[in-house]
């Protein structure tokens, strides 16, 4: 329970005025903003979620509709900015005024154990220098093969993965994206110990831009032996008429679904172990559902689980690309 405590009544005002800046930040500035894009072909402007943007910088086929994307993504930056640094200086304040270097160091010390400088020093870092001879070398390959232009922000996506994301998108109706979850997860003998589950799959406006899982009510037992079965709520962000959406909602299923499984099967004799905030371990809580999102770029479960609306499975040529 240390890391709920705080040390004074000054850190828990300070935090209070950071939650009500934080708000401001992501639901009068980043929620309140006009995003999209404008039409190079038309000069109209088309309204589009952050993942709706990416989405057309993956699969547009024209040059332009790609950079207009990424400039309609861009443009959260100058919006937000001014909002942004006054929530990391109050953070890193309140961070400091307990020890820590700074807000980072706080999250990850309380979450992982361990202090930022450790997570970057024994970890990330060395990561990052053993893999940067990889990056370096699949960027000079992507060049010599699509043309400089591909190592452009808003052509990289596309130059990786926008004709197959195309030729795939018909074996990933979007329609059949639950199904597949539950098949899936039933198959590998996943099950959900009685939780009340409620499914948010379809972006709007307004709604937060990241797929996430969390619990009304967390899984546990009582003190009388009783099982308190989870509730969870958990989104995607799906546009079903958009190409590779189908795909993208199965994929956010499989994810955050593993999150909702994981935290079901919690058996222990009190809620707080069953969330996946601190001092859950973050990569703890990532394991189970990365592990799971994984299994829709599996060429087996493709060839089992991707079909058409015909029921006709995907070809083994596709996978292969």
């Amino acid at each position: 329970f240390k890391c709920y405590q705080l040390p004074s009544a000054e850190a828990e005002s300070l935090r209070q005025k950071i939650t009500e800046e934080e708000f401001v930040l992501q639901n009068e500035i980043r929620g309140g903003m006009k995003l999209g894009y404008v039409d190079p072909k038309t000069g109209d402007f088309v309204k589009a979620s952050s993942v709706l943007l990416r989405t057309t910088m993956s699969t547009a086929e024209d040059e332009a509709t790609r950079k207009a994307a990424y400039a309609g993504a861009r443009s959260i930056g100058p919006t937000v900015a001014e909002q942004f640094v006054k929530v990391v200086k109050m953070r890193n304040s309140f961070a400091k005024s307990m020890g820590y270097e700074d807000y980072y160091d706080y999250k990850v010390t309380q979450a992982e154990g361990f202090s930022k400088k450790t997570l970057f020093g024994d970890f990330l870092g060395p990561l990052e220098e053993r893999t940067r001879p990889l990056m370096e070398e699949a960027r000079k390959r992507l060049a010599n093969e699509k043309g400089e232009a591909a190592l452009n922000p808003w052509n990289t996506s596309q130059a990786l993965a926008g004709d197959v994301t195309k030729k795939q998108d018909p074996y990933f109706p979007f329609e059949e994206a639950i199904s597949a979850w539950a098949r899936s997860f039933a198959a590998m003998g996943i099950r959900y110990r009685g939780a009340t589950m409620q499914l948010d799959l379809l972006d709007r406006d307004g709604k937060y831009s990241n797929g996430f899982c969390h619990w009304p009510q967390c899984a546990y037992f009582d003190t009388d032996g009783n099982f308190k079965p989870s509730q969870t709520n958990f989104t995607s962000l799906a546009t079903p008429s958009a190409v590779g959406s189908g795909n993208t909602a199965l994929v956010t299923l499989m994810h955050e679904g593993g999150h909702a499984a994981h935290f079901a099967n919690i058996v222990q004799g009190s809620p707080f172990f069953a969330q996946e905030r601190a001092p859950t371990s973050v990569a703890y809580a990532e394991n189970q559902s990365m592990f799971l999102d994984s299994v829709c770029s599996d060429a087996a479960w493709l060839a089992k689980y991707a079909r058409n609306k015909d029921g006709s499975p995907i070809p083994w040529d596709l996978l292969e690309e």
